[in-house]
């Protein structure tokens, strides 16, 4: 099959990011999941360490798309940061709080499992910390921010190819100073930095019509990233400081491939759906997790069939919870809080004239 340019404008390629998006977020949750069946099994389940690459995944579509939404585009810094505050502070905020009621009236069920307590202050402003939030899962937005912040002084206000690659220069840099500084990698770990300026990359790729649409490199691709990815992993090196530079390539192989994938996702509308609630099933699935312990104890279930059985039914559980925090919670609060920004400037307008 002759492979095609793929063009900006198709549908289906936006549906590859949202495809990736929700395979980034089942890998995260079958890596959660898996931790609690394992431990309750003995270690009769195993593992499955290579979900953490989901992270990862995530990192480069969030460099993908911050490209992608501002490319050649005149946009202030307030605005642009006005934009990813909406989108990524509402819903965190709100489990956050949830989380604080469920920890302040049962402290065992948030993070029983940390080494260090829990850090409520650090947890609603995301600085660096090497405690666990509330939402634990929160700990990767803070280089999301950090993220936002480089790109807006950098690339900005017109985000030209040119400030793009500077931008990559700048993030690149930022991991290599940052490995360098002595600062205590499970603080920050500035090698994932690294992971941003390879979505941002491929981003501009594809905003120059350079992926093709090709099936047989998709699944070259995908392979060999996974298979680069599970090396490294089980070296030991996803929970290094190392992990930026030992994950960046085979994420941005795996990234590549699920975007070259094109209009093969458009007949998977379960896993579309799923990349649509990807940012609230990413954030709320621990609150469902947390009933594999609770039900194998309930219910004395002590066979491995048992576990894994409970295990993969809250699994599917916390899917469809997800989705209805999505569709009556993430994206209801997000269309408010423009329409209040909206109604302010509006306001503000009218009093200046």
């Amino acid at each position: 099959m002759k492979s095609q340019s793929i063009a900006v404008d198709q549908p289906q390629y936006v549906e590859s990011i949202q495809a990736g998006r929700g395979i980034a977020a089942l890998l995260v949750v079958i890596h959660h999941a898996a931790q609690k069946a394992h431990a309750l099994s003995g270690g009769a389940i195993p593992l499955f360490d290579f979900g953490i690459i989901g992270v990862d995944i995530f990192f480069m579509i969030s460099g993908f798309i911050i490209y992608f939404v501002t490319a050649n585009k005149t946009m202030t810094h307030v605005e642009f940061m006005e934009k990813r505050i909406i989108r990524v502070f509402p819903l965190y905020w709100g489990l956050s709080l949830l989380a604080l009621m469920v920890f302040m009236l049962a402290p065992k069920l948030i993070n029983s499992n940390a080494q260090e307590p829990t850090d409520i202050a650090a947890s609603f402003f995301l600085w660096p910390t090497s405690a666990p939030y509330l939402v634990n899962n929160g700990w990767t937005l803070t280089y999301e921010i950090i993220f936002y912040g480089l790109w807006a002084l950098v690339a900005l206000p017109t985000a030209k190819p040119k400030n793009a690659y500077l931008a990559c220069l700048v993030l690149a840099a930022a991991s290599f100073i940052g490995l360098l500084s002595g600062i205590d990698y499970k603080v920050m770990n500035f090698s994932l930095l690294l992971e941003f300026a390879f979505g941002v990359a491929i981003g501009v790729a594809f905003k120059k019509g350079l992926i093709r649409q090709s099936t047989p490199v998709s699944i070259v691709l995908l392979a060999a990233g996974a298979f680069l990815a599970h090396l490294a992993i089980s070296e030991g090196l996803g929970s290094s400081e190392l992990r930026g530079f030992a994950l960046a390539i085979p994420s941005a192989m795996i990234f590549f491939g699920l975007i070259s994938l094109g209009p093969f996702w458009a007949r998977l509308r379960v896993i579309l759906a799923i990349g649509d609630s990807s940012y609230s099933l990413y954030l709320f699935h621990p609150f469902i997790l947390v009933g594999i312990p609770l039900t194998v104890k309930l219910l004395g279930f002590t066979s491995t069939p048992q576990i894994l059985a409970i295990s993969v039914a809250i699994c599917i559980a916390s899917i469809w919870a997800s989705h209805m925090v999505y569709r009556f919670v993430e994206f209801p609060l997000t269309q408010m809080m423009r329409g209040m920004i909206k109604s302010a400037k509006s306001f503000s307008a009218a009093r200046a004239r």
